[in-house]
């Protein structure tokens, strides 16, 4: 049974499921905040911690739009995934020329990460 919470803000809404294996966080709305780190960084930490020792996927397709403020803290919450050993997949629209860009980078910093992978539908 997955245990589910949401974290929400000015319209922004992050959905954790997790279960003993596995964590899926579901990115959905808008993140267009000048600091979006003051609310990302606090919970993606408390995130990449719960993570350890489950396969984590990360779904930005629902995601309707984020800026470029927003990508900072994702990357890294990536990184301290990676460092941690966890196996992560993240999922990208790429039919969307936003998250297509956004995609593109990941993919390309995925390279140098041993436990992140990046798909595209």
């Amino acid at each position: 049974m997955k245990e589910v919470e949401t974290f929400e803000r000015d319209g922004l809404v992050v959905t954790l499921a997790v279960n003993d294996e596995d964590m899926t966080i579901t990115w959905r709305g808008t993140s267009d905040d000048r600091n979006p780190q003051v609310f990302l960084t606090p919970l993606l930490n408390r995130l990449a911690t719960r993570a350890t020792g489950k396969r984590v996927t990360v779904d930005f397709r629902p995601f309707e739009y984020m800026n470029s403020s927003t990508v900072g803290p994702i990357i890294a919450f990536i990184k301290a995934l990676d460092g941690r050993c966890t196996q992560a997949t993240l999922l990208y629209d790429t039919s969307l020329s936003w998250q297509r860009v956004n995609f593109r980078c990941m993919r390309t910093i995925a390279r140098t990460l041993k436990n992140i992978h990046v798909e595209g539908t």
